[in-house]
């Protein structure tokens, strides 16, 4: 019988509880911090002096945040947590204000940069440097701040609100879109029939939400000298317009592999086509058996498959099972999924997961740790040199998970391999095409959006041709409200949220490929995680020995994908 305990995380490394003098003491000084760079700022201090100041000041809000959500999550319905969590959140606004002068700063004393005490920041601060000569005057980025709260904002929060309360006789959108993932195909078609019916319900509010965000996009980026919302959005990635042309070139050059695989998931399911109700029905195979992994088993897996890699990897894993850096358990008042948390001022993060004794509990807890890894190499930066962009977020993660997909392989029958491998190409297939026919969708709706407002129907065939482009003819069918689903196009914030999730499926599995080549890599992988926060993606890449504005590059990472399907397609051939 399998062993059902599960552990608790320790926090009180990082403080001794929301009531303790450590904690409230902490929490005053962010007001302190701000006041000291207000005051470096005005008094024209040296550079140097007032990045030492964000820095601490950027540490120590990271941590009350991370520490007040960390206990919050396992316990929702404590109060004290919830009021801690705004106190926290209530230092934001000052926070904003100290970062908008900072930023000015630098745009204005930008030649003071290259100075040799400021050499390990230069990339980053010239980076907001440029950042500063893309915003508006004082005044017009502040009003148009106080616009978005009923604007783009407010329509943010409209999609939350309506999607959240769609039903249909009593089950909820995120209720019956669950169902897709069920072995009941009767499910999963009548299920994905009635979500549909719902959302076609809302199209009207939903698309007039879009069209008010992308509308404030395009006026308010267009006002800051932006060439368009996607070199925005790849600026704020540290990415090139350079390698994103080479990474969305081989995602549309990759479409005939993954509808491949499509093809050879109907084969396995003895369908002659997928439906779009079918895309992640659960493959079975004749003589597979269903595995429960204990959590000392998933302990001992990860730290075997991490230090076969590298002994750090594996002494760091061992270090977060041993000092209880995990909480595991599911229990009522915490919230569901899984996140890594750092940190920065003890230098240390924690690891929230919902574990359930399979493989999938493994290779989340292997994944998050992963980050945790990756957090441990930048966490002895400052927090300037420890904060890196969200297509680089992702690779230390599927890293560690793909080490630990390959040492369970190692050791599993065929019929116990085809369901893993299923599974991963699945979740890769959605990072590679549905991702893409989420950027050609967005790409279109911004076009379309420069002439006007777009219609409910004009979202829906746009929506359709993205998905015909990047699917094909491998789907029977198209799920033409999509654009209602993914709450990623509802954010003014950052536009194509889309794109760095194939970044960094590809860039990690690059990276795992190279390991597979290179006796010496894990040193290099580990130096290459410590100037991620620092330096731009293709810099970062090229530490590694990686091109990453050539195809050739992102091509390696489909290739590991596409030794997957073969696989899968030798298995189907004899079946």
């Amino acid at each position: 019988m399998t062993d059902r305990t599960l552990p608790a995380w320790d926090l009180s490394p990082i403080f001794s509880g929301i009531d303790g003098e450590d904690f409230r003491q902490t929490l005053s000084s962010v007001d302190a911090l701000c006041g000291s760079m207000k005051a470096a700022i005005d008094s024209g201090l040296p550079l140097k002096d007032i990045v030492d100041i964000y820095n601490r000041l950027c540490a120590t809000y990271e941590t009350l945040g991370a520490y007040t959500s960390a206990l919050l999550s396992t316990d929702t319905g404590n109060a004290a947590y919830l009021k801690a969590v705004t106190d926290v959140e209530a230092k934001s606004v000052a926070l904003s204000e100290v970062e908008n002068l900072f930023v000015q700063a630098l745009g204005a004393r930008e030649a003071e940069i290259d100075v040799p005490e400021l050499s390990d920041y230069s990339y980053v601060l010239h980076h907001m440097a440029e950042d500063a000569r893309h915003r508006m005057s004082l005044k017009e980025e502040t009003l148009a701040a106080d616009l978005a709260r009923s604007g783009s904002s407010a329509f943010s929060r409209l999609f939350d609100t309506i999607t959240s309360s769609l039903a249909d006789d009593g089950r909820t959108l995120t209720e019956l879109r669950s169902d897709a993932y069920s072995p009941d195909r009767a499910l999963r078609k009548s299920s994905y029939e009635r979500e549909k019916k719902i959302l076609a319900q809302a199209r009207g509010p939903l698309a007039a939400a879009l069209n008010g965000i992308k509308g404030s996009v395009l006026t308010i980026e267009s006002r800051q000298g932006w060439k368009s919302p996607l070199e925005h959005s790849a600026f704020i990635s540290r990415v090139s317009m350079k390698t994103l042309e080479a990474l969305v070139a081989t995602l549309k050059s990759a479409q005939p592999m993954f509808r491949d695989y499509f093809r050879i998931k109907a084969r396995l399911l003895g369908l002659d086509q997928l439906a779009w109700y079918d895309i992640f029905a659960p493959v079975s195979v004749p003589g597979a058996s269903h595995r429960e992994y204990s959590f000392a088993d998933a302990r001992a897996l990860i730290v075997d498959s991490y230090s076969s890699f590298s002994s750090q990897m594996g002494e760091f894993a061992r270090k977060a099972f041993d000092e209880n850096w995990i909480d595991a358990a599911p229990h009522k008042g915490k919230v569901g999924g899984a996140y890594d948390t750092a940190f920065p001022l003890v230098g240390q993060s924690r690891v929230f997961t919902n574990f359930s004794f399979d493989y999938s509990s493994v290779s989340t807890l292997a994944h998050e740790l992963g980050h945790a890894y990756h957090d441990s190499v930048v966490m002895s930066r400052p927090a300037l040199l420890s904060s890196y962009p969200m297509p680089l977020a992702e690779t230390a993660s599927i890293f560690a998970e793909q080490i630990l997909f390959q040492k369970v392989l190692s050791t599993s029958s065929e019929a116990e391999a085809i369901p893993l491998i299923e599974s991963f190409v699945s979740d890769a297939a959605q990072v590679c095409t549905d991702i893409l026919s989420r950027f050609l969708f967005e790409s279109a709706l911004f076009e379309a959006r420069k002439e006007g407002e777009a219609t409910a129907d004009d979202m829906c065939r746009m929506m359709a041709q993205a998905q015909e482009e990047s699917y094909g003819d491998a789907v029977a069918d198209k799920h033409e409200y999509m654009w209602a689903v993914k709450g990623h196009y509802y954010s003014a914030d950052f536009s194509f949220y889309n794109y760095p999730y194939a970044f960094g499926q590809l860039f990690a599995l690059g990276l795992f490929a190279r390991a597979g080549r290179d006796g010496d890599f894990a040193q290099k992988y580990r130096t290459l995680l410590s100037m991620t926060g620092q330096y731009s993606a293709e810099d970062v890449a090229a530490s590694a020995g990686c091109d990453i504005t050539s195809g050739a590059f992102w091509q390696e990472g489909i290739d590991v994908i596409a030794s997957y399907v073969e696989r899968m397609k030798r298995f189907a051939d004899k079946m």
